[in-house]
């Protein structure tokens, strides 16, 4: 049986066809944000015997049948995320995130994408980016830190050329927090910035975005074309299928398997001279939309393996 942690507005379907095509395995699809209308994973321990359950459609599942495990992106409910006060928020996302975290526990010898304590580590950008320059890949001159006398420093060491980004996952209900360029006008206010610390880059020039994923042993790069000049999740994209230089491959699969992954989209820019600049890595990125826009198929080989792995 192959399991997969997700949401039912996700884009598994690619995937879960493919499965069919190769494998007569059992597939499940636990959609988190269908909790409160019945979709359930428990633990129990009757008899001295421990077991971990799910009910998903009406169906019992036991999950200690599971070969392999997809961990992908499960999300609450939006009346559960946005329940006030904010703190029952926290409460209850901590207490639906402890059951799904058992089972990365207790079918730890399970094939994972990813494995979940891994992932933890892997989103972890000071250590992505000390990992990234130790295996050889060029970085951004970067600072991290909440102490604005430190910013300050830095932002005049990049001479006045510098962008800012958040530390960990930005997303919020109904928006998202970009990379920005800093400006004369946000170093006026940088006192602020001893209520969260962030990222702050050299700003690189860029030719183009890269956006490489990587499934297992296949690689899949995808230029990015964008109006934004910084973040080009800002504006309309074009995608294109991209061949990547054999040393930057090598350090894309070194990267991942470091990491402990079996999948991970790593973002870099290619600089007007043809360097090519790492950025970051994300161990649970979205792949749809590239698969959607350049026909590579990202999604069977997700199948491929949590089928043969």
């Amino acid at each position: 049986m192959i399991l997969i942690i997700g949401n039912s507005s996700d884009k598994a379907k690619t995937v879960v066809d493919e499965i069919k095509k190769i494998s007569k395995k059992k597939v499940i699809i636990f959609k988190a944000d269908k909790c409160i209308e019945g979709e359930a994973i428990g633990f129990s321990l009757i008899n001295d015997k421990a077991m971990l359950f799910a009910d998903i459609s009406g169906k019992d599942f036991d999950l200690n049948e599971a070969t392999s495990v997809w961990y992908w992106k499960p999300l609450l409910p939006k009346v559960l995320r946005t329940i006030e006060p904010a703190r029952h928020q926290i409460f209850i996302h901590r207490q639906f995130l402890t059951i799904w975290r058992s089972i990365a526990s207790c079918l730890s010898d399970r094939m994972w994408i990813n494995d979940y304590y891994k992932l933890l580590e892997a989103e972890n950008k000071p250590y992505q980016i000390k990992l990234a320059s130790e295996i050889g890949f060029d970085i951004p001159d970067t600072l991290i830190t909440s102490d604005p006398k430190r910013a300050i420093d830095f932002w005049e060491y990049c001479d006045k050329k510098m962008i800012i980004k958040t530390l960990a996952l930005s997303q919020t209900e109904d928006s998202m927090i970009y990379t920005n360029k800093v400006t004369e006008e946000i170093m006026l206010k940088i006192e602020r910035l001893r209520s969260s610390p962030v990222i702050m880059q050299k700003l690189v020039p860029t030719k183009y975005g890269l956006r490489i994923t990587v499934v297992g042993d296949d690689i899949f790069p995808a230029r990015v074309e964008s109006d934004s000049e910084i973040d080009w999740r800002r504006s309309e994209i074009k995608l294109k299928k991209y061949h990547l230089p054999g040393e930057i491959k090598d350090k894309c699969f070194c990267m991942v398997r470091k990491l402990g992954l079996k999948y991970g989209c790593i973002d870099m820019i290619l600089t007007p001279d043809g360097k090519y600049v790492f950025l970051e890595i994300n161990p649970n990125g979205q792949w749809s939309f590239v698969a959607e826009r350049t026909g590579m198929p990202i999604g069977e080989a997700i199948a491929h393996l949590l089928v043969h792995e």
